[in-house]
């Protein structure tokens, strides 16, 4: 499947959960690793959306119920502000599904790209991640760190507007963007705690069940 299909598909089904009543988020980010883009043939990464369909409640939890390999992906969430500015940073997890190979981008884009759910944190009022550190905990283990400053922010942005506009689809003011996992995802199962610290962005924490 090609992606500009791909991305009319997903838009599709997005079009259709929000019309049956869930809310706008806002769009992810998805494939941001260099040795996956090699694998798939693509040079840049992919856009999802984001919905309160999927969104956790707040108690901060999740049933993996289903899922055949559910992974945790600490994030940074942007808050897009007017023309495209950085309104706020704030932290997130995503619950991603590895539920397919990693072959066909078309097929990963069209199902939003392992998207099962997601927790976003309040925003702070930062613009830049420079110097922050991003650590992931599992069962309050520390797993993986990352330099959260190695994420391009404004080039997020222009990415996820160059992709909805190309998929005749815009970027709106207050949309959120998680912004790629900071760090390898982590395996998760029922009973665990996951926790993403970002320093001065936040700290979020979710179980699962």
């Amino acid at each position: 499947m090609q992606l500009d299909e791909a991305y009319q598909q997903q838009l599709g089904h997005w079009r259709a959960t929000l019309h049956s009543g869930a809310g706008r988020i806002g769009w992810k980010i998805g494939l941001n690793v260099p040795t996956v883009q090699e694998k798939l043939g693509i040079d840049r990464s992919v856009v999802g959306h984001l919905t309160t369909a999927t969104l956790m409640g707040a108690d901060g939890s999740h049933s993996l119920a289903g899922a055949e390999k559910p992974m945790a992906e600490p994030e940074i969430a942007i808050e897009v502000g007017p023309d495209g500015t950085i309104a706020g940073l704030a932290p997130a997890i995503e619950v991603a599904d590895i539920d397919r190979p990693l072959e066909d981008v078309g097929q990963i884009v069209a199902a939003n790209i392992f998207h099962r759910a997601v927790a976003i944190g309040p925003s702070v009022d930062l613009d830049r991640a420079e110097g922050i550190e991003a650590i992931l905990r599992v069962n309050g283990e520390q797993v993986a760190s990352a330099d959260a400053g190695s994420t391009d922010l404004g080039a997020t942005i222009a990415l996820v507007d160059e992709t909805l506009r190309e998929a005749g689809e815009s970027l709106q003011a207050g949309d959120r963007i998680i912004a790629g996992s900071l760090t390898p995802p982590a395996p998760i199962r029922p009973g665990d705690r996951a926790e993403v610290d970002l320093g001065p962005v936040g700290r979020l924490e979710v179980s699962f069940s």
